[in-house]
């Protein structure tokens, strides 16, 4: 039986590297496709992008070649944080292109299905610092980079830019929905079950709630729970 694919989308200001324990712990049974976005990682040299279109623009053609070429007849979507505003939006390219098959799941994490606007009020002066500011609550940076000025040089134009593409989603303006299962991991100390319960206005079918302690970044603290999940609920 071949194994089953898993493409990811990682967090705002990350690279394809975010999923590696966790593909190391899937291996065998499940081969995780794991992106970067124009501008990061492997693709460091690419334009940034403005919105989420721009990211399917470049991505799905990706995908689309990889399913052809493999004949991978089931797959799922996993995104964490902006991530999974970015499997959101590519599943809706999936559905308008009808070329490829729909995924059979689609897991999301650490963001609600909410349009954030505030960075696109910062005035221009401020708005440096407020990314900066931003990213350290997160935890998206370690301690040894927080005062690395060649770091901040380096990375601040990709956090601000993918902030703001985040801000640009008006995602309560999509009308989507599915019959496709979602599987929605979340921290309510990171973000609210209220606010994540939204997604279930697009997963109208099946969407199920996975909470776990931690804060943003709680996939560090359980790996291997979310990971038994995802082997759950791909059977």
């Amino acid at each position: 039986m071949s194994r089953k694919t898993i493409f990811c989308f990682t967090y705002a200001g990350g690279t394809a590297e975010f999923y590696k324990d966790l593909a190391d712990d899937l291996k065998g049974d499940y081969e995780l496709v794991c992106f970067d976005y124009p501008g990061h990682g492997k693709l460091r040299k690419e334009r940034l992008c403005k919105d989420f279109s721009e990211v399917a623009d470049r991505l799905y053609p990706e995908i689309e070649d990889y399913i052809k070429s493999s004949q991978t007849k089931e797959y799922a979507l996993l995104g964490y944080s902006m991530g999974s505003l970015a499997a959101f939006d590519m599943l809706c390219r999936i559905t308008q292109t009808e070329v490829i098959p729909m995924p059979s799941h689609v897991f999301l994490a650490a963001h609600e299905p909410m349009t954030r606007i505030k960075v696109l009020e910062v005035p221009g002066e401020e708005l440096e610092s407020y990314v900066k500011d931003r990213t350290i609550e997160f935890n998206a940076v370690p301690d040894s980079l927080i005062d690395n000025a060649v770091f901040w040089r380096m990375y601040l134009p990709v956090f601000k830019a993918d902030y703001q593409m985040i801000a640009r989603y008006c995602i309560e303006q999509i009308e989507f929905k599915t019959d496709i299962p979602c599987t929605v991991f979340f921290s309510e100390s990171d973000t609210r079950l209220q606010d994540m319960k939204k997604w279930s206005d697009y997963f109208v079918h099946d969407c199920s709630f996975v909470e776990y302690d931690g804060g943003h970044f709680f996939i560090k603290l359980h790996l291997k729970e979310m990971a038994a999940e995802i082997r759950k609920r791909l059977k």
